[in-house]
């Protein structure tokens, strides 16, 4: 008897385009390259005054909240604003090293925690600020020490599975003015 042998599997079906208004995609194209300074959850500064005079943001420490390629996304608290910007032009600062707004630092804590991969800033509630924070994955653990670490002014957190790529988790709480 004669075998005929088996047919060869098909194609991957093709990926689909990096689209810029924040679909699966972007994850094809997000994250640093391997000589990248600032990621998501830094604390950063702008350190040329040109970049900072056209974005606005004086000398503010503000918080990298996304990560593409070749820019990142930068939050600045203090004025409410998030800006993209060239990754030459961000520059990550150790916590400490200059003073920052009370939610920057909450949510560089919470990315270090969470091993965030994107943040968005999404509302308010009464009192409480709402944010998503994508992550690839995260323990219990990790779950819980950002609860403690917000201590009475934590609101609430949902975890949202989002399919095979990242979960958003929900938090809401309240920031207290610096």
């Amino acid at each position: 008897m004669s075998h005929d042998p088996a047919p060869p599997p098909p194609p991957p079906p093709p990926r689909p385009p990096a689209v810029p208004d924040g679909g699966d995609a972007e994850d094809d194209e997000a994250g640093p390259p391997d000589d990248a300074g600032a990621a998501v959850g830094d604390l950063a500064v702008l350190p040329v005054p040109r970049i900072r005079a056209r974005v606005g943001c004086g000398e503010r420490v503000g918080v990298v909240v996304e990560d593409r390629r070749n820019v990142v996304k930068v939050f600045f608290p203090e004025i409410d604003r998030a800006f993209w910007v060239d990754r030459g032009d961000v520059l990550a600062i150790p916590e400490g090293r200059l003073p920052a707004a009370p939610l920057a630092l909450r949510l560089h804590r919470v990315c270090r925690t969470l091993s965030a991969v994107a943040v968005e800033v999404y509302d308010r509630e009464g009192d409480a600020d709402v944010f998503y924070v994508f992550t690839r994955g995260t323990s219990l653990e990790a779950l819980e020490e950002v609860r403690r670490g917000l201590g009475a002014d934590f609101r609430r957190m949902t975890i949202d599975p989002g399919g095979v790529r990242r979960t958003r988790v929900t938090l809401a709480f309240h920031t207290p003015t610096a």
